[in-house]
């Protein structure tokens, strides 16, 4: 009889997942190139399917509102109502917002970038310490470096007819995931083994909502965080700059945690080449300490109004999640990669509800239930009865 239970049971989960990685290394080893080719065909379908997903779990509140509402028979009035409705509602946007931002962005470009790039090499020329360090990255940044990269013309026309299929695919896929969401979910359910079925169901329930609340709250952060930033930004004397570096932080957010110190290196740098900010020389300390102050109260203030409980997951976890999915699929891991973490924790969390076992009633909980508000009239009425 094995004395050790535990440890051979962990020697066998070693030995199986040694031979899992093992395999995986041998099957990449012989057939890489056809591996690489048909990752790289299933990201250029996954991700206008990603960016779909993402829009529809953004409008599905509204679209549950026109179901109550309208009561239409045909789901299919409701999706080309929708349709109609973000496609105003987007031209409205690129008119206005999208333009200014546009604008503001060019304006940065063109006007503030060479004299940051001046005010950057001066500060470098004044430490004469870090001149080496100035030097290394100029010369592997330099035109003439870049000019000297070879142009492969596949590789760019690759590129856009990825950008294009992505235009294209994204209207059709968000309006078959709109329409048919529920037939999708039903035909997927059949495949699955009838005793394994509510499990299944039970899962995808659980797995919808996590994703839901999180792409909902997100986008609704994202939206708060511009705004805010633009507000301060405009305040602080950036004015001209002030939507566009409002909006890289409210974008950036996207990668929690990290995505808005991100989003303000620009306007931070920014502010080193502009004395008539309201607080002078401070000014990019101050941006600094705004982002802060900003990442503080939306993890502490606007996540638990927003977002639920099922979407709170360690920062560490976040940022493993990130790099993890963004390095194996790209722009398409970051977009899934925190709703496939919190499926996959929701799944981890439900198995283990199947194997808590039923125990009885304790003595407090017995305790608790005779403190019942009816309890006492219900045992004077069982006397009654008795006599």
């Amino acid at each position: 009889m094995d004395k050790h239970p535990k440890l051979t049971e962990w020697l066998l989960k070693l030995g199986i997942l040694t031979l899992t990685l093992a395999s995986i290394w041998l099957i990449k080893l012989v057939f890489g190139n056809f591996i690489s080719r048909f990752m790289e065909a299933f990201v250029a379908i996954l991700l206008p399917f990603s960016i779909a997903l993402f829009i529809s779990y953004l409008v599905a509140p509204l679209f549950r509102l026109l179901e109550k509402k309208l009561h239409f028979k045909y789901r299919i009035v409701n999706t080309v109502i929708l349709f109609v409705g973000l496609g105003v509602l987007l031209f409205f946007f690129a008119r206005y917002i999208g333009i200014l931002i546009f604008d503001q962005g060019a304006s940065f470009i063109e006007n503030d970038w060479p004299v940051l790039q001046e005010a950057i090499q001066n500060f470098f020329e004044e430490r004469a310490i870090l001149m080496p360090l100035y030097e290394r990255v100029q010369s592997v940044l330099n035109a003439e470096t870049v000019s000297n990269i070879d142009v492969n013309v596949i590789s760019i026309f690759e590129s856009v007819t990825t950008i294009l299929i992505t235009i294209v695919l994204v209207p059709v896929f968000l309006f078959f995931i709109l329409n048919d969401r529920q037939r999708i979910y039903e035909s997927l359910m059949a495949v699955v083994p009838k005793k394994y079925r509510y499990h299944a169901i039970e899962l995808t329930k659980r797995a919808n909502y996590v994703t839901e609340q999180y792409f909902n709250g997100r986008f609704a952060t994202m939206i708060i965080m511009t705004i805010i930033s633009s507000i301060i930004f405009f305040i602080m004397g950036f004015q001209g700059r002030s939507v566009f570096f409002g909006f890289m932080i409210g974008f950036f957010d996207i990668v929690p945690y990290v995505g808005p110190f991100i989003g303000s290196l620009v306007p931070i740098l920014y502010s080193l080449t502009d004395s008539t900010l309201v607080f002078g020389d401070l000014a990019p300390i101050v941006t600094l300490i705004v982002v802060v102050v900003l990442q503080v109260l939306e993890n502490n203030l606007l996540q638990p109004i927003i977002m639920s409980n099922e979407t709170k997951i360690h920062p560490l976890l976040v940022l493993s999640a990130f790099i993890f999915f963004g390095y194996l699929l790209g722009v398409v891991g970051i977009i899934l990669a925190i709703p496939i973490t919190g499926m996959l924790r929701s799944t981890a969390q439900y198995i283990r509800e199947q194997k808590e076992p039923v125990t009885d009633l304790g003595d407090e909980e017995k305790a608790h239930l005779r403190e019942a508000p009816n309890y006492k009239t219900t045992k004077k009425k069982d006397k009654r009865e008795e006599d």
